[in-house]
């Protein structure tokens, strides 16, 4: 990804699978290498090797396809097998361990959404990067919130969050270094306390298209259950991409 100057290389199927994924990701920001089959998959990872970030192909395809990407591609990669993301069908416990044995570790199961795939592909390029940014990934949500600021309550979407932050999109966010206080309902409770405007995108300023306006916020003074309660909730989330 732009990022983090890395590619994604899809190996797809015979039939396809992740043709129009591929396409969707573009339009996500995700720098793509595209190959319709292993031997492609092979000339561009040896092309494009100090560049490739992760692998994404089918979980639909033989195990011994998928082994056979791990040794010969993977593990010309930085990362290794902690590279390859598998999109699809759940397979069952016998090809998550088989795989698991040999060091993969990301599976994005149907049905999922193109925001979560995209996430699990940065995860992965950007396992050896050290940073905040790295260190405390936003998951993507969509999750009705409200913040305060004086007497003036607004309601918002959270587009994304961390235990350390979040975006929140709306039309008329606040401005840059606005102080606030929010409330964002999780499953297992609300969570309380003060954040300030990194930054703000209003509708008419160029930005990426698939951030919608709103606004970046860091998160202060959260109470200790609150923070566990939403460091639980994000973990939960990523665990559920993992083999």
């Amino acid at each position: 990804m732009r990022e983090y100057e890395r590619f994604a290389l899809i190996i797809d199927s015979g039939e396809s699978a992740l043709g129009g994924v591929a396409v969707r990701l573009l339009n996500l920001g995700v720098d793509l290498l595209y190959a319709a089959d292993f031997n492609e998959a092979l000339l561009l990872a040896a092309q494009e090797s100090q560049r490739l970030g992760a692998v994404l192909m089918p979980s639909s395809l033989e195990v011994d396809l998928v082994e056979a990407v791990i040794s010969r591609i993977c593990a010309k990669l930085a990362l290794g097998p902690r590279a390859l993301v598998l999109a699809g069908p759940e397979r069952g416990r016998e090809f998550a361990e088989r795989l698991r044995e040999h060091g993969v570790r990301w599976a994005v199961c149907e049905p999922y959404t193109d925001r979560e795939l995209r996430f699990v592909l940065t995860a992965a390029m950007s396992a050896g990067h050290t940073g905040e940014r790295r260190k405390y990934p936003r998951i993507p949500t969509n999750i009705e919130a409200s913040v305060f600021t004086g007497v003036h309550r607004k309601q918002v979407v959270v587009h994304d969050l961390s235990v350390m932050g979040a975006y929140l999109a709306t039309p008329h966010p606040f401005l840059e270094d606005s102080r606030i206080s929010l409330e964002i309902p999780l499953p297992k409770g609300l969570i309380r306390g003060n954040a300030f405007v990194a930054n703000a995108q209003t509708a008419d300023e160029p930005g990426r298209p698939d951030v919608p306006p709103g606004m970046g916020v860091s998160f202060n003074n959260l109470s200790p259950e609150s923070y566990e309660r939403l460091q639980e909730f994000v973990e939960g989330w990523v665990d559920r991409f993992l083999l």
